[in-house]
């Protein structure tokens, strides 16, 4: 009887925190997610996404974006997530981390506008259509998502 109950629970865990995704991440397709429940800048998110052996998040298709947008607005608790894109290179070309090259975006209207001339790192923002993208300072604090793929 326990070894069954200890199955049960050890079953339950593993489906509770997706499938092969470490505890606090959330599995979609082939990808884990994690959204931060603290803040920092870009270069800190970075690091702190490569401490939990992962990368900030590349959203590379609309289903994926769908995933995303719909787990912030459902259970997210930040008005913004930041990404792991920026245009700090090149003002106007926006490249995933590891200098790749974006296949799919889902702007704002009106976005990406520099504001400032000192908004070079990609986000998504709840009162920007229910978590659409946005480029945003970099130093500032913000929440982030981290992706591990399995």
């Amino acid at each position: 009887m326990r070894l069954e109950l200890l199955s049960a629970i050890l079953c339950f865990v593993a489906t509770a925190s997706g499938a092969g995704c470490p505890l606090g991440f959330h599995l979609h397709r082939r990808s884990c997610y994690w959204f931060s429940n603290v803040k920092s800048s870009f270069p800190e998110a970075a690091a702190y996404c490569r401490y939990l052996e992962s990368h900030l998040v590349v959203i590379s298709s609309a289903d994926e974006d769908s995933f995303i947008r719909g787990y912030a607005i459902r259970r997210g608790k930040a008005p913004f997530y930041r990404l792991g894109a920026t245009d700090l290179n090149i003002e106007g070309r926006w490249l995933w981390e590891g200098q790749r090259r974006m296949g799919y975006t889902h702007w704002s209207p009106g976005q990406p506008d520099n504001n400032g001339g000192t908004e070079h790192c990609l986000e998504i923002r709840r009162d920007f259509g229910n978590y659409l993208w946005n480029d945003f300072v970099c130093d500032h604090p913000s929440h982030f998502i981290c992706e591990k793929e399995l």
